[in-house]
């Protein structure tokens, strides 16, 4: 292990580390001027309050880049750290650790926390990391930010400021939870890293069907078009993401806020499957944007950005959205089922077709309620009102209009298919609770009321407010289906609603995804406290649990009443004990007192186990001054008295000291300051 001791308040750092190491902020700042590499087996623990600074090189080119943040026979310009062992960062809130750059430039940058394919689980909690760039391993092998190359990883309550990526893996595996984090990017970063990577997160992988990366109740926030995810697995939940451009990956969305992003959800790999449910886009340019891919969007609220899903996998659906203030083509696609939804307010309503349903749904002040229509749109069970035109494109066949509610004349191309209803604008508002602030629950007396059509073969048993969807609403003993999204007067479903917590402590478990019967499509999250509810129609149903670091569970049979949830309560066995991935030299609670002290203080342990320890002083050029102990100690509280003298039995002279403890694999550090 090579240390060297360099200005007043601070310790360079660079080598090998081959034992395990304390860092502490009693002897803040680290330095890395050159790099650190944390061998096999060896454990870096680094405690609340710690700041380490890695030595960096100007980036503002990309030649700057070839030359600074590449490696070269073993050296690179910018440092970085490489692990090959495991490092355990775990700060406080009140006092995190700071990983940052030396220089104080804004064109400087240091390089990386490079985690091998080797590495054991490391470990980063109230962590901030800013303004890394990344290092070049190897031709097209890249460690970018905190990097996880062995696929395995927890990122909880952490800062990431102003870094090209702040977090990334590749891997087969996906053991990775990133959760309670910021990643911020503003308009202090160095201008050429928005050239770069520009990721938040990025997870590359071959393998779709390995477990997923996790990524929960973060805050994104990018400037200048960062992307937030690129993942080829993922299940996002309960995150907030502002001022991106694009969040990229297979898998699951949950309750997140998207504001002001060009694009909210993007994907265009054939092999995806996105499950997109409960989300909020706000601002932007498209909310969603889909090709390829098949894709189910239930839930969502759209405000001021529209949905596209041309060219996606034609089995897709989009039902119970809500879009508003759309500035193009509120909704774009072919896709099999369009029902329920409301879209309003929007230049054109939609520009896309529904194979298999198109129906219950509200469109209502658009300049245009379609792009096109052709004879393959069967239009039934919708509100069309207060909307400039029908089409602004062309009208192509003969598209059939059944049970819907009108204000004005259909084309001589379009068929009237029976049961549709005419009004004017006055009787408009009396169908709805609140038309002008958009609530479209159908009133007492309402026209739209068991005026629908197709009651036996309709597509899903539930309304917007997951309701029964086919109901006797004019109480004249039939049940008949309501137009529009909601159902007049219908009894609310029942459920599953419960708790995921680990057996062996009765803590809770959160994020847990929990999908019913297996179906990918009805699934939910455990939220930040472990609860969750999920509207389910009567019935029997299996629910399936999974989580990184925990074994999948199956609880079978779960019976299910209309008006009433039923209580479950999963059980999740870790795979890792995640929560106490030990490292034994903090419980070395080493001090000395006084401090500053002239001419003696005494240096306390508190030792965990009996051990074969050796306590020594260094001085400030990493010179070995004296060996206090070296011998075979009793678990327990101990303490020697420095004397301020050398192996040579000479007053030392006034200066920064540093006391080592070592037993075993662990040692810890710390300084002192002798006056006279």
């Amino acid at each position: 292990m090579l240390f060297t001791f360099s200005f007043l308040l601070s310790i360079e750092v660079g080598g090998h580390l081959t034992e395990d190491t304390t860092w502490s902020p009693d002897n803040n700042p680290y330095l890395v001027t050159e790099i650190l590499y944390v061998d096999v087996g060896v454990t870096l623990a680094i405690l609340p309050g710690t700041e380490v600074k890695v030595s960096g090189a100007s980036c503002t080119s990309w030649q700057e880049f070839d030359q600074n943040f590449w490696l070269y026979g073993g050296v690179s310009i910018a440092k970085f750290i490489q692990v090959d062992g495991k490092i355990i960062a775990e700060g406080t809130e009140q006092d995190s650790i700071i990983f940052t750059r030396m220089q104080d430039d804004p064109n400087y940058n240091w390089g990386t926390i490079y985690i091998t394919e080797d590495a054991e689980l490391c470990k980063f909690k109230y962590c901030k990391v800013e303004h890394s760039c990344a290092i070049g391993i190897a031709i097209s092998y890249i460690s970018k930010g905190l990097a996880f190359f062995n696929g395995k990883g927890i990122i909880r309550n952490c800062d990431f400021i102003n870094n090209s990526v702040g977090v990334s893996s590749s891997s087969f595996l996906k053991e990775i939870e990133i959760i309670n984090n910021s990643f911020i990017i503003n308009n202090n970063i160095n201008p050429f890293l928005l050239s770069l990577w520009k990721n938040h997160i990025v997870s590359y992988r071959i393998n779709i069907d390995s477990p997923d990366l996790l990524v929960c109740n973060n805050n994104f926030t990018g400037y200048n078009s960062y992307r937030t995810v690129i993942s080829r697995q993922l299940s996002f939940a309960y995150n907030t993401i502002s001022n991106c451009s694009e969040t990229n990956g297979n898998g699951y969305y949950y309750d997140n806020s998207f504001n002001n992003c060009y694009y909210g959800i993007r994907a265009h790999y054939e092999e995806y499957s996105l499950f997109i449910k409960k989300n909020r886009f706000i601002g932007g340019y498209e909310g969603i944007n889909i090709n390829h891919a098949y894709v189910e969007i239930s839930d969502n609220y759209f405000e001021g950005c529209k949905v596209n899903i041309t060219g996606s996998d034609e089995n897709s659906f989009f039902v119970r959205n809500f879009i508003t203030d759309a500035s193009n083509n509120a909704l774009s696609g072919i896709i099999r089922v369009i029902s329920d939804n409301v879209i309003k307010n929007s230049v054109i309503g939609l520009s896309g077709c529904g194979n298999e349903l198109f129906s219950n749904n509200v469109l209502i002040d658009n300049e245009y309620i379609f792009s096109s229509i052709t004879d393959n749109h069967i239009i039934q069970n919708m509100f069309l009102l207060l909307n400039d035109e029908l089409y602004n494109n062309y009208l192509y066949g003969n598209p059939i209009f059944r049970n819907c509610i009108l204000d004005f004349e259909l084309p001589p191309e379009c068929i009237d298919g029976g049961g549709n209803i005419w009004v004017d604008s006055l009787e408009a508002q009396t169908l709805f609770e609140d038309i002008q602030n958009g609530d479209f629950h159908l009133i007492e007396g309402s026209l739209a009321i068991d005026a629908g059509f197709d009651t036996t073969g309709y597509y899903c048993p539930f309304d917007m407010d997951y309701n029964h969807r086919v109901w006797d609403g004019d109480n004249n003993g039939t049940d008949i289906i309501d137009i529009g999204p909601y159902e007049y007067n219908s009894p609310a479903f029942g459920g599953i609603e419960g708790y995921t917590y680990k057996p062996t402590t009765g803590e809770h478990v959160d994020y847990v995804l929990l999908k019913i019967n297996n179906q990918p499509g009805e699934f939910t999250f455990s939220d930040s406290v472990g609860n969750f509810q999920c509207k389910l129609p009567a019935g029997v149903y299996d629910v399936y649990a999974e989580r990184v670091f925990y074994e999948d569970v199956i609880q079978y049979g779960i019976e299910v009443f209309d008006g009433q949830f039923t209580q479950v309560e999963i059980p999740m066995a870790e795979t890792v004990d995640v929560e106490n991935i030990q490292y034994s030299i903090v419980n070395f609670q080493l001090r000395n007192y006084p401090n500053p002290f002239n001419p003696s203080t005494t240096i306390s342990s508190s030792i965990p186990n009996d051990s074969y320890i050796e306590l020594s002083i260094f001085n400030i050029k990493g010179q070995k001054v004296k060996q206090l102990v070296s011998d075979h100690i009793s678990a327990g509280e101990h303490s020697v008295i420095w004397n301020g003298k050398d192996s040579n039995n000479k007053s030392v002279a006034s200066g920064i000291y540093f006391y080592k403890l070592s037993t075993g694999k662990s040692s810890a550090m710390k300084k002192m300051l002798l006056l006279k």
